[in-house]
């Protein structure tokens, strides 16, 4: 199989290179497209071809027609880019993905489109389900919702393809991934950023504090990456799932953002055998990330629906955890100077 990967330079991407080259029930071969290519420098691997351009690069549009499936991991994912540059976020995220949609339509080629589960917005009370629960989003004053809006609308231009018999697709909907080659690290202090385990093992490294948003209330639940690489590849490989949406996650690992914090201390304790001597700091939502911020306060996925493909976590929260601070320790010393000098 064949698969062209637009934005296989980033955190998922550059795992599941990793993942889909060492399979060893199939036989991937793999065109990787990113502009940035750091997190792929140790990939070495026959089957992996890794172009450095921006994916409107002409490149791009024959490897599109040599592949049997497209990966769109094409993104931003950061709140802060949100808040900061919502029509950035538009237009990458709705308007440049709709063009690779609508090349996978025009060359008949089957797409795997990497969504958010930000698309089910405010919380409803119950496990997220692909095909049932709401999708409600906050208000426009609240610019935060154009990501969730954005990746929405193109699942639902997506659909619409498939209802016409034009497209033969997979949407996923991750559930906060973490693992090695997460986001980028950011200095003491600092305030926006990354995402929240990037932002706790910042501070770890670099002794605080660890800033506890709306008071670290939201509940997430979080994903080993490693598990979130084999559901992708069940996907590419489940006849089962054509023109289906997918959540993947880890229901099982639920915990408050003052709860993670508290337990990266601990098991940061557990690895460096060192106790951590970050403060924990609340800090409203506005001041962290700026004005037109708002948090959804639980997401949680029911899994039922991939896990029915045979598909099922197998890491823990703690494991989970423990894997990715690891990582980071491992290579502080080529993250620190570059993220934090």
């Amino acid at each position: 199989m064949r698969i062209l990967m637009l934005g296989a330079g980033g955190f998922i991407g550059s795992n599941l290179v990793e993942h889909l080259c060492a399979s060893a029930t199939h036989v991937y071969e793999v065109v990787g497209v990113d502009i940035a290519g750091d997190k792929l420098a140790d990939l070495d691997h026959e089957r992996f071809t890794f172009h450095n351009v921006d994916f409107t690069d002409p490149v791009v549009s024959d490897e599109l027609r040599r592949a049997d499936v497209v990966i769109d991991l094409v993104a931003y994912a950061n709140p802060s880019v949100y808040v900061e540059s919502p029509l950035d976020t538009f237009r990458l995220n709705f308007l440049q993905n709709l063009q690779i949609v609508e090349a996978c339509v025009e060359h008949g080629k089957r797409l795997i489109q990497y969504s958010t589960c930000e698309v089910y917005g405010r919380p409803s009370g119950e496990h997220y389900r692909e095909d049932h629960s709401e999708l409600i989003c906050g208000p426009v004053t609240k610019q935060r919702w154009i990501y969730a809006a954005g990746k929405q609308l193109l699942e639902r231009v997506i659909h619409a393809y498939g209802l016409e018999g034009r497209l033969d697709y997979a949407i996923v909907r991750p559930f906060n991934f973490v693992g090695p080659r997460f986001d980028y690290l950011v200095p003491a202090g600092n305030k926006g950023g990354p995402r929240v385990f990037a932002q706790f093992v910042s501070a770890l490294l670099t002794g605080g504090p660890m800033f506890l948003v709306d008071g670290g209330v939201q509940h997430r639940s979080f994903t080993h990456i490693a598990d979130a690489s084999r559901g992708l590849e069940t996907i590419l490989n489940h006849p089962g799932a054509r023109k289906q949406i997918f959540n993947i996650g880890n229901p099982g690992n639920d915990i408050s953002i003052r709860g993670l914090a508290e337990l990266m201390k601990e098991l940061w304790w557990e690895v460096t055998g060192a106790p951590s001597d970050c403060e924990l700091v609340d800090i409203a939502g506005e001041e962290f990330y700026g004005a037109g911020y708002e948090d959804h306060t639980r997401v949680t996925a029911d899994v039922t629906k991939l896990c029915s493909l045979g598909w099922a976590p197998r890491h823990d929260l703690r494991q989970t955890m423990t894997d990715a601070i690891r990582w980071h320790l491992d290579h502080r010393e080529e993250l620190l100077p570059v993220s934090l000098g």
